[in-house]
């Protein structure tokens, strides 16, 4: 568990924390009594934001595809029909779901290993930037001393 006053506080939570935090301060200076009901704005954008360490959004990291916001959703007419849904749906076979399935999996594996790795490489570079910049030690004990 993280608390406010320790040092040893991972990095990716302190900036996640801070960026919370002057969001949250930009809305209760604008909307002091509604700032609130914009919770779910706020999650959605952050989620919806490319994480700097893995390049992925959360979203797309946790299900592999993109929300759909008001610029990608196509117009109304552009899009295919019921019929044409219907008739796609009629020529699937099972050989073809499963190759999709499939696909789908190894992509999904094949995001989770970058994550992983890319993750593990910012978590490096955070250590070495620590490490290069010390803390020297409060309290030097030696072995006998009572703690």
């Amino acid at each position: 568990m993280f608390t406010a006053d320790n040092p040893q506080t991972d990095g990716q939570t302190e900036r996640v924390n801070r960026v919370v935090e002057d969001i949250l301060c930009i809305l209760v200076a604008e909307m002091p009594k509604r700032w609130s009901s914009m919770l779910p704005v706020v999650e959605f954008a952050l989620n919806n934001s490319v994480h700097a360490s893995t390049g992925y959004t959360p979203f797309y990291v946790n299900g592999l595809t993109h929300p759909h916001v008001p610029l990608t959703i196509l117009p109304s007419g552009s899009g295919i029909s019921g019929v044409e849904v219907v008739e796609r749906l009629a020529n699937f076979s099972l050989i073809t779901v499963k190759k999709q399935v499939n696909a789908f999996l190894a992509t999904q594996l094949n995001v989770l290993r970058h994550v992983r790795d890319a993750m593990a490489y910012s978590q490096d570079q955070h250590k070495e930037y620590a490490d290069a910049k010390g803390r020297s030690c409060i309290y030097c004990y030696e072995i006998g001393d009572q703690v």
